[in-house]
């Protein structure tokens, strides 16, 4: 077995037509492993037939507490939502509302219940939990996890997440805006890390876009200054959002070139997230 291992992970399946079949066109092309599931998507019940039929896809759930909607009704998480069935649009405005308990703590309990049991429904094995801004780590969604995952197969997550959260806001918000919210949001996830030991997870995680524009050229290199252990790469192929290069990478995602790299290196196997649910 070889010394490197790399899960390179879709983020964002089911958001967009042009997503759903960028990812899939990287899976059958051999470089895509992994991809992450937002089930509220407009495009998510094709999305799931598509995954559904590539058992080696490794598919994971994107949860959606941040800049999206709800998969339960309005009526049943009022102090989540608004009148639109939307939850708010800033990761730190979601990081405070979530560390309130009592009632709002119910409410944030039932809606990841849902959206795991949309996901479960949909015939797939889940391999993972990530989600939008990480906000999976922080303390009180932990928790949450920590709990279903007596109920539900919940064995691993994505960990560590500081690269994913620094891209995330690196072309939507600058400024003492960023500062601000990098202040407050990095001890909270960095704690949520500490407490994530139960789940399984790779050892570093890499953004396949932080350099513009994404080639494949670029994705060969990233690929050689690989280190030991498990490294998940993270990607938006076909992503229509601005603060990605949707076109870049699902055009080094299915390229020969880079298949052909990863096929001639000996140190490094291609993984998923499955592989890494199933030594739980």
């Amino acid at each position: 077995m070889a010394d490197k291992g790399i899960i390179i992970t879709a983020d964002d399946l089911g958001m967009y037509p042009e997503v759903n079949d960028a990812v899939m066109d990287g899976y059958d092309s051999g470089i895509i492993s992994s991809t992450g599931l937002r089930v509220n998507g407009p495009a998510s019940r094709s999305a799931m037939v598509s995954a559904s039929m590539r058992s080696g896809l490794g598919t994971g759930l994107h949860l959606v507490l941040c800049e999206g909607t709800s998969t339960l009704p309005r009526r049943h998480i009022p102090n989540l939502v608004d009148a639109g069935g939307r939850f708010v649009d800033r990761p730190l405005e979601a990081m405070w509302l979530y560390r309130r308990g009592g009632g709002l703590r119910q409410e944030l309990r039932a809606e990841i219940r849902a959206q795991v049991e949309k996901f479960l429904s949909g015939g797939l094995v889940l391999s993972y939990v990530s989600s939008s801004y990480s906000l999976h780590l922080l303390p009180s969604v932990l928790s949450i996890l920590r709990e279903l995952s007596l109920e539900y197969p919940i064995w691993a997550m994505r960990k560590p997440c500081g690269p994913t959260w620094k891209y995330s806001r690196e072309f939507v918000v600058g400024g003492w805006e960023r500062r601000a919210e990098n202040a407050a949001m990095r001890p909270a996830l960095a704690w949520g890390r500490l407490r994530s030991g139960r789940f399984r997870g790779p050892d570093r995680v890499e953004i396949l876009g932080r350099h513009r524009p994404v080639t494949e050229g670029g994705m060969v290199e990233l690929l050689a200054s690989l280190k030991s252990g498990v490294t998940e790469l993270v990607c938006h192929p076909g992503s229509l959002l601005p603060r990605y290069d949707g076109v870049g990478e699902a055009a080094a995602l299915t390229s020969p070139m880079v298949r052909k790299e990863l096929a001639a290196r000996e140190d490094i196997d291609l993984v998923s997230y499955r592989d890494i649910s199933e030594e739980a």
